[in-house]
């Protein structure tokens, strides 16, 4: 199973909505979405949806990022006025278990998702408490490589253990995508299994630091997966060439598009995210940089699932 990490604004919530809509995730993909807004309307639009299409998604109920930031009741409140089963209950872990266990029982949360780091201490009576509720039936944790005692006390309990990585190479500007060479992107999902784990979990294509907003760019970058002939999942960088100032960001995408279709074209490369950037390319329409951003975020999914169901 595989567990993107994504946060619930515009562009990434209309990637899962119309994922679900295609049914192209269902049964193969569970979403940890984190909202970094107070306001409800795009997470509802997504409700209906993901209800309609029995989509489950992991809500974080105190993000770590955004205007509601922290340990509070303003998405307690909301996943309870929900109809339970398609939003489940997931706390970020940051040395709060009573306030984790509180809102457990206080609100009556069953199949609780734990995201945390690889620092936590297993012997942290803190951690432990939590870790050992019924309630709680899952963990989410980055690189847990990195603090073998953490992974072997996770696995001991025979829960379900999602790894999370980090694998985007974030860089300061988007020009500087225009020297990064394709490159192997992630293996998880061909060993997860081998190693113990019962699904894996990223940030598809975009960092996991929280970037609020944005400026005009000085260019334009489509980041895109695929399989490789080893089923490794690879990223290319499609990036324009007239970076030198703000304007005309309608004539960047246009030459970042052209180098991303010409090559999926060339290499056979399709499904419904880069059927919608052909033909945004095609018809030589700018759809805005949110919608790229879409694009590029379904179109990876879209290869992690493909890989999932046909293996």
């Amino acid at each position: 199973m595989y567990y993107p990490l994504l946060r619930a604004r515009q562009f990434e919530l209309i990637a899962l909505r119309e994922l679900v809509t295609e049914n192209a995730i269902q049964g193969v993909v569970t979403p940890i979405i984190e909202p970094v807004k107070e306001t409800h309307n795009n997470l509802d639009i997504a409700f209906d949806i993901f209800h309609q299409g029995a989509q489950p998604a992991y809500l974080i109920l105190n993000p770590g990022n955004g205007v509601m930031a922290g340990d509070g009741s303003h998405y307690l409140e909301y996943l309870t006025a929900k109809e339970r089963g398609t939003y489940l209950p997931a706390f970020r872990y940051r040395s709060n278990g009573d306030y984790i266990q509180q809102a457990i029982q206080d609100y009556d949360l069953n199949d609780c998702l734990i995201i945390c780091q690889n620092d936590v201490n297993p012997n942290n009576v803190d951690f432990t408490a939590v870790a050992e509720l019924e309630q709680v039936v899952a963990f989410n944790i980055e690189d847990p490589g990195r603090n073998r005692s953490l992974s072997r006390y996770v696995k001991e309990l025979h829960k379900t253990f999602i790894r999370r990585d980090d694998p985007f190479e974030r860089q300061l500007r988007n020009s500087d995508f225009l020297s990064i060479a394709e490159h192997q992107f992630s293996e998880e999902h061909l060993f997860y299994n081998d190693e113990n784990f019962n699904g894996f979990s990223d940030y598809t294509i975009l960092p996991s630091e929280y970037i609020e907003g944005g400026s005009t760019p000085r260019s334009v970058a489509i980041h895109l997966t695929y399989l490789n002939d080893q089923n490794q999942i690879w990223i290319r960088h499609f990036t324009s060439d007239s970076n030198d100032s703000i304007a005309n960001v309608q004539g960047k995408f246009a030459e970042a598009a052209s180098k991303a279709v010409n090559y999926c074209r060339q290499n056979n490369l399709t499904n419904s995210a880069l059927d919608e950037l052909f033909v945004h390319f095609d018809e030589q329409h700018y759809p805005g940089l949110g919608t790229v951003k879409k694009i590029s975020m379904k179109n990876h999914i879209l290869v992690v699932a493909g890989y999932l169901r046909n293996r």
